[in-house]
């Protein structure tokens, strides 16, 4: 009997012990880990670069191809594009393909946040479709250029406004891909385009002249077209990379 009650409080004890709470850690980087739980983090958190913040730099460019009166009624037809801020004054890069189908610069139309702006054409930098545009929209938020080549693998977003036949709000779309290439040169229209920055982000009607951006938010290359086949899109898409407008525009001053 004495034995038996040792035991139990022998037992007791040893439970007690067990069940005594250790104090806590003071290691500020423990207890940091513990106050982040990696379950609960949001996309956002996780990212680099603010998405949301980039947009307000970016502009849809609308141009008008024609216009005629039919049965009493005026008739016009447009075509459409993207672009972004470069500097804190208005200036704005696109392609220059964008432009390419207006006679008359009134025919521009710039919306920045769903604002229409007139356009004034600047510079047109044929040989690598690039072109700059100015607007007067007060103190812009310009788009920073990459200092660093693309690296192959490196994740991108694509930013422009596909499909305005689609959409009726004045939001760009982002799609999201890697690099798959660098200096890569292609026959294009009959006519050899070098330098080119190769995507598996898709470039969408209207895209044209948009930014292809890294995950430290900054421009890598302007948008130009994708590469499809008989109306099939097939998985590839080209852009003219930002040193080349930092090349001309060097050789124009």
């Amino acid at each position: 009997m004495i034995r038996a009650t040792l035991a139990v409080v022998v037992m007791g004890c040893m439970l007690s012990a067990c069940a005594t709470t250790p104090p806590p850690c003071k290691c500020p980087e423990f207890n940091q880990a513990l106050a982040q739980d990696p379950k609960t983090m949001t996309v956002a958190e996780k990212k680099k670069i603010d998405l949301e913040v980039l947009l307000d730099s970016i502009v849809q460019i609308k141009v008008k191809v024609s216009e005629k009166m039919r049965a009493g009624k005026l008739e016009e037809s447009f075509e459409y594009g993207t672009g972004f801020f470069i500097n804190e004054r208005g200036l704005i890069l696109t392609s220059a393909h964008v432009l390419s189908v207006v006679d008359d610069a009134r025919g521009i139309t710039v919306y920045h946040a769903g604002r229409p702006l007139q356009a004034r054409p600047l510079k047109v930098y044929r040989e690598v479709d690039l072109a700059t545009l100015l607007v007067d929209a007060g103190k812009t938020k310009p788009l920073e250029f990459a200092t660093s080549a693309p690296r192959l693998g490196e994740q991108v977003y694509a930013v422009g406004f596909p499909y305005v036949d689609v959409f009726s709000d004045s939001k760009p779309a982002v799609s999201v891909g890697h690099v798959a290439g660098s200096d890569r040169e292609i026959l294009y229209e009959g006519q050899s385009v070098k330098d080119l920055l190769l995507t598996d982000a898709f470039v969408a009607d209207g895209c044209s002249g948009g930014p292809l951006i890294n995950e430290d938010g900054q421009v890598l290359g302007v948008l130009r077209f994708n590469l499809a086949r008989k109306g099939s899109w097939l998985g590839l898409s080209f852009a003219e990379p930002i040193k080349s407008y930092l090349k001309h525009k060097g050789a124009a001053q």
